[in-house]
C-alpha cells in the first residue's frame, strides 16, 4: 500500500464510524468537487486548493447573541508551486456588534491554538493577505466586509490531528479568548477530511 494511502486509511480508522462514513461518501474520489476546489492564481501561477465549507467557531460576549457574538472561520489552503506543496490555515474573525473592534486588536492574531481533544495545536501567523503565501487573489470569501483575515502555516499532520479530534475549540494564544465549534461536528469535519483526501493523492 502506498504511504499516502496508508495514512488515509489510518486516519479513517481513528474516526468514529459515522464520521468515517461521511468521509467515504463525500470523498469517493481524490477530491470532492462539492467540497474541495482548485484554481490557478492568475499572477503567480501557483495552484491553490481550498475547502468550500470552513470550520466556524463562536464566542458569546453578552446575553444578546444577535449583536454580541464573535465569529471565527478557519479553512485549509494548499499552495502548489510546481510540485512544492505548502499548507496554511485561513482565518476570518468578525464581531457583529463592532466592526472596528477587531482592527484595534491585531496582536490577537500573532498566534492561535486550535485545541483538539484538549491538546493545543499552536499555529504562528504567516501574514494577513494572500501575498504572504505567494498568491494574488483570495480563495475564501470574507463573511463580512470588515472581517480581519490572517494566514497560518500548518502541516498535514496537524490537519489530520484536527480532523481526528472529537472536540475542537479555538483560542487566541495571547488573550486566551476561547471559541466553541459552531456548526454540527460531522458536517464541519466532512469538508476538512475531503481536503485531506485531496491533499494525500
Amino acid at each position: 500500500m502506498k504511504p499516502r494511502i496508508r495514512r488515509i486509511s489510518k486516519s479513517l480508522r481513528l474516526l468514529p464510524g459515522s464520521m468515517a462514513l461521511v468521509v467515504l461518501l463525500t470523498s469517493a474520489c481524490a477530491s470532492n468537487p462539492e467540497l474541495v476546489l482548485s484554481k490557478l492564481d492568475p499572477k503567480t501561477s501557483v495552484t491553490i486548493s481550498y475547502n468550500q465549507s470552513p470550520l466556524a467557531f463562536i464566542r458569546t460576549l453578552s446575553a444578546n447573541p444577535a449583536k454580541s457574538n464573535e465569529h471565527v472561520y478557519l479553512g485549509p489552503v494548499e499552495v502548489n508551486r510546481s510540485g512544492d506543496y505548502r499548507y496554511y490555515i485561513w482565518l476570518a474573525s468578525w464581531n457583529a456588534a463592532d466592526s472596528l473592534q477587531l482592527d484595534r486588536r491585531q496582536d490577537r492574531f500573532e498566534s492561535i491554538d486550535i485545541i483538539a481533544d484538549g491538546k493545543p495545536v499552536t499555529l504562528k501567523l504567516t501574514g494577513s493577505s494572500m501575498r504572504a503565501i505567494g498568491a494574488s487573489e483570495s480563495v475564501y470569501r470574507k463573511p463580512v466586509g470588515w472581517a480581519t483575515e490572517a494566514y497560518y502555516d500548518v502541516t498535514l499532520d496537524q490537519l489530520r490531528m484536527l480532523a481526528d479530534a472529537t472536540e475542537l475549540r479555538l483560542q487566541y494564544s495571547s488573550t486566551r479568548e476561547t471559541f466553541e465549534l459552531w456548526d454540527d461536528r460531522l458536517a464541519s469535519k466532512a469538508g476538512l477530511m475531503a481536503f485531506l483526501v485531496h491533499s494525500e493523492f
